[in-house]
């Protein structure tokens, strides 16, 4: 074997060890963060009900397990995990900068004004909800119950192809995208004099798709999923925690009917390649329901590109939302 390209193949070696070593590192460093904000005073903290964090801590696993992406992945998507958990970080660490003097009411102008920005940025639709403690993760805490909830579309032709490269990459790339969004949207809220406190979509602070579902953005299927009209699971989500008093919070939701279609369907139970999603969905007593089991989902995530069968097998990323309500309404009759 020619000698140079030796040499190039250890060079890279080294360069994706010495990443991905720096990328756990800051994984601990994010979840060291993340869990200091439950040891302040004056937060919102988990409560018996809430779940635990999905990602497996890089501080409490034995050394060599996946945490949570392989050396082998660090070509494919290396760039977009490191911004993630830098962009995760940024997101506690800019707390510091919240005015002393902060507004706690909003003026429609400057909601408005608020959306447009959103929505220029990329963002695919804005809800708001009070945050239920429940859906705070263990050990973790947010600032304030107020929740701007923001969701960004995951690339149709992409998850057609999954699992690939490209499904994978475009994935990780729209986690990185909305991570750094969500922490522009929360500078502009400082800016225009409230208090604000991001929560990035990979991973998180709370469990985003049934705090969607309160904003009124959608309902969740039966991988767990949200599910909107505009793009049925195709989408990531985040949210920004603030101390204004009077966003127009959402009072009730017009997609319950999505759960009786979905127990009606079950493609995504058959499709899921490692059995990770519950053919009867576990239900706490807060009226929170468990959908996956994260122990299947995420090796399956990590080994397999990504994964992302699920919302490839899902009717709503194919057809028609308002076709697919229209045609189970008429079923029911």
């Amino acid at each position: 074997m020619d000698k140079k390209y030796t040499c190039y193949c250890g060079l890279y070696y080294v360069i994706e060890r010495f990443m991905l070593g720096m990328i756990k590192r800051n994984i601990s460093k994010l979840f060291r963060l993340e869990r200091s904000l439950a040891e302040k005073d004056n937060v919102l903290r988990f409560d018996e009900e809430s779940p635990k964090k999905s990602w497996p801590d890089p501080d409490k696993i034995p050394n060599g397990e996946e945490v949570p992406f392989s050396l082998k992945n660090i070509p494919l998507v290396g760039l977009h995990l490191r911004s993630s958990v830098r962009q995760g970080i940024k997101a506690i660490e800019t707390i510091i900068e919240n005015p002393h003097q902060a507004k706690v009411k909003i003026s429609a102008v400057e909601l408005e004004n608020f959306e447009d920005f959103a929505k220029e940025s990329g963002i695919g639709a804005i809800g708001y909800a009070k945050l239920p403690p429940h859906l705070i993760f263990k050990e973790r805490a947010v600032l304030y119950d107020s929740a701007v909830v923001l969701i960004m579309e995951m690339g149709k032709k992409a998850i057609s192809k999954a699992p690939s490269t490209e499904t994978f990459k475009m994935v990780m790339s729209t986690y990185a995208t909305l991570g750094m969004i969500t922490n522009r949207l929360t500078d502009n809220l400082r800016q225009t004099g409230f208090q604000a406190h991001a929560s990035h979509p990979l991973g998180g602070l709370v469990l985003y798709p049934p705090l969607a579902v309160t904003a009124g953005l959608g309902w969740f299927g039966r991988h767990g999923l949200l599910i909107t009209p505009q793009f049925g699971p195709r989408q990531r989500i985040s949210a920004i925690f603030v101390n204004i008093d009077n966003l127009p919070f959402n009072k009730s939701n017009e997609h319950s009917w999505i759960s009786e279609f979905c127990m009606s369907c079950g493609k995504c139970v058959e499709s899921c390649p490692n059995g990770a999603i519950l053919d009867q969905p576990i239900e706490h007593d807060s009226g929170r329901k468990t959908q996956i089991v994260q122990e299947k989902c995420i090796p399956i995530f990590v080994k397999q590109e990504g994964c992302t069968i699920c919302i490839k097998e899902c009717l709503f990323s194919t057809l028609n939302y308002h076709d697919i309500q229209e045609k189970f309404s008429a079923e029911r009759k």
